[in-house]
């Protein structure tokens, strides 16, 4: 992939910013992993419009029928080569992406809500059998 033109493969890389401010796309094919991952938060704070796995979307309010689009799903090599291809196609489908990605974090992954949720868990009462 590497070899083709206007394509950069980076490998592991010590911080994404700035990478994701220059991508016009990023692709996550995760296979392993649990839980919500940091770098799909952090691309779609960037306003960078995502194609993902299963595992790269996992814990993320994404897609469905009364949802707006935030991600493309690609759990295939297939379904990752489509959603590559027509995000790349379409700029209307990059920022409609974009915005929504950017707006799902704005207004329920920001250090200020993470915070108060934060001290919620702290106030409210554990429940015992």
């Amino acid at each position: 992939l590497s070899e083709q033109e206007g394509s950069t493969v980076t490998g592991k890389v010590p911080v994404m910013t700035p990478y994701l401010h220059h991508a016009t796309v990023c692709v996550f094919p995760m296979r392993t992993g649990y839980g919500i991952k940091n770098k799909t938060l952090e691309a779609m704070a960037a306003g960078v419009p995502i194609g993902a796995s299963e595992r790269g979307l996992e814990g993320l309010a994404v897609d469905g029928d009364a949802l707006p689009l935030r991600a493309l799903r690609a759990n295939t090599a297939e379904e990752c080569a489509d959603a590559i291809r027509r995000l790349l196609d379409s700029a209307m489908l990059r920022q409609q992406l974009s915005e929504n990605g950017r707006s799902l974090i704005e207004s329920a992954y920001t250090w200020a809500i993470a915070g108060q949720q934060n001290e919620e868990a702290k106030t409210t009462p554990a429940i015992s059998k």
